[in-house]
């Protein structure tokens, strides 16, 4: 998989260097906002978390351009949300003291094709991007039980380690800043293809490109 990655890499950049002339490859950074979408356990146990990306674009032609990047996701474990939920059916967990997170990891190679002339002030584009993803968790409870007689206390914490592949679909704009740089945003729907069930998150992100 690897020398196969390898080997597109160095296409893409020979296509750069021989069609892309008419526009200049760039580099883009971006920070925002990750929002947990599925599964249930995810989507209702874990804060919107913050996201970062950093991608570099070649154009084989003034319309298209491929992507290289690499993003990392944080998120926090919402344990408010856990202890309202037993207090629902009945239970009472407040002395309960939970957290956790969940981080992404990804790399990945994308196509992204402008919907607009190149000339145009204000670029709009879609894009699609395969990834490999490195996901990373940890829950830790500390818990104290009052028996008659005695009490009990202890902590204990699920770890999760996993690198699956994945897929992001998308939609942005890029408009100018000065000569040299642009101002883009994009909104990017995530899919890591997990054991149970597929993870997914929105990532509404904001940066620059030069």
């Amino acid at each position: 998989m690897r020398k196969g990655m390898l080997v597109a890499v160095i296409l893409l950049l020979v296509a750069g260097q021989l069609y892309g002339q008419s526009r200049r490859n760039q580099v883009e950074l971006f920070a925002g906002a990750a929002l947990p979408m599925a599964p249930d356990e995810f989507k209702d146990y874990y804060k919107i978390g913050y996201s970062l990306h950093g991608q570099y674009v070649i154009f084989p032609s003034p319309k298209l351009g491929i992507s290289f990047g690499a993003a990392y996701e944080m998120f926090s474990f919402d344990d408010q949300a856990v202890k309202d939920e037993f207090d629902d059916m009945g239970y009472d967990f407040s002395s309960l003291d939970i957290e956790g997170s969940a981080s992404v990891i990804e790399i990945g190679i994308g196509v992204r094709p402008y919907l607009t002339p190149p000339e145009a002030s204000t670029q709009f584009f879609i894009f699609g991007m395969g990834t490999y993803n490195f996901l990373k968790s940890e829950v830790k409870v500390e818990y104290e039980y009052d028996a008659y007689y005695y009490t009990e206390s202890g902590t204990m914490t699920v770890e999760g380690d996993e690198d699956k592949v994945g897929l992001a679909v998308g939609a942005g704009l890029e408009i100018p800043a000065s000569e040299s740089m642009n101002i883009i945003i994009q909104a990017l729907y995530r899919f890591i293809f997990t054991e149970d069930e597929t993870t997914s998150f929105l990532g509404i992100t904001g940066g620059v490109a030069f």
